[in-house]
């Protein structure tokens, strides 16, 4: 625990240096976002829905960190909106998809973990493991959300007659050069995740068809193509509503 605290002593005092006041900020809402993540875990304890409190979990962690970082404007609006029509589409696809694969429940290469678990705990564990797909995608989601709306509404003020159609454009392109990047950050970071477990499996003489049909592993995978799926929409998505809302604002002020 005292490492623990060090570390973050050391985390806060980086972002202070490095980011000045906007540093601490981000260090504070990265607590609270930790904290409304635990409250998350007691309700879905107390037998709410798991995939109800993740969406009310995604839109208070898409509003603290989008609003209180950014403030309250147009790009921050747009990136908001993007990462909710994504966030309920990337729902609908992991939990058909993963319900269809049957991608729930403890594998035979567990069974010491499972001996000492309660079986009667009344969760659907194929909602579980869509909760858990967009808990690790919504940081992505996020992150391209803001740089393309932050990224478009300089392009915007920067060229004040520029057309719907360029604009719209702009974002795609501005969104292409980030995909690659991001793809790759969530790649890793889940493939360090499942790491020692895919060097277990090799030492345990795993065959390559035993092992992509393996019940730990296919989850894992199952995440990454769902996660790389999320960043792809949330490019024409966020492309999209910027383009509308700041060009509204414009159709507003002529119509005036």
């Amino acid at each position: 625990m005292s490492i623990i605290f060090v570390l973050l002593v050391v985390l806060l005092c980086l972002m202070a240096m490095i980011g000045e006041n906007r540093g601490v900020k981000s260090f504070f809402i990265l607590l609270m976002n930790f904290c409304s993540f635990f409250i998350m875990l007691k309700a879905v304890a107390f037998g709410i829905d798991p995939i109800k409190a993740t969406i009310l979990e995604c839109i208070i962690i898409s509003s603290i960190t989008l609003f209180f970082i950014n403030g309250f404007n147009r790009k921050s609006a747009a990136a908001f909106i993007s990462v909710l029509i994504v966030v309920i589409i990337c729902i609908l696809f992991a939990y058909k998809t993963g319900t269809g694969a049957k991608l729930q429940g403890f594998s035979n290469e567990n069974p010491g973990s499972a001996a000492y678990l309660s079986y009667y705990v009344h969760v659907n564990f194929s909602k579980l493991v869509t909760c858990e797909i967009l808990i690790g995608l919504l940081g992505g989601i996020i992150d391209v959300a803001i740089s393309i709306s932050s990224a478009m509404n300089e392009v915007f003020v920067n060229t004040f007659t520029i057309s719907k159609r360029d604009l719209f454009r702009s974002g795609l392109n501005i969104g292409r050069d980030i995909l690659g990047a991001m793809t790759n950050t969530l790649l890793f970071a889940y493939l360090s995740g499942f790491m020692p477990l895919l060097i277990w499996l090799n030492m345990a003489e795993y065959s390559f068809a035993d092992l992509i049909n393996s019940k730990l592993f296919c989850p894992e995978v199952f995440q990454i193509i769902c996660s790389g799926i999320g960043i792809v929409l949330i490019i024409p998505v966020t492309a999209a509503i910027t383009t509308s809302i700041l060009l509204f604002n414009i159709h507003t002020i002529n119509k005036a």
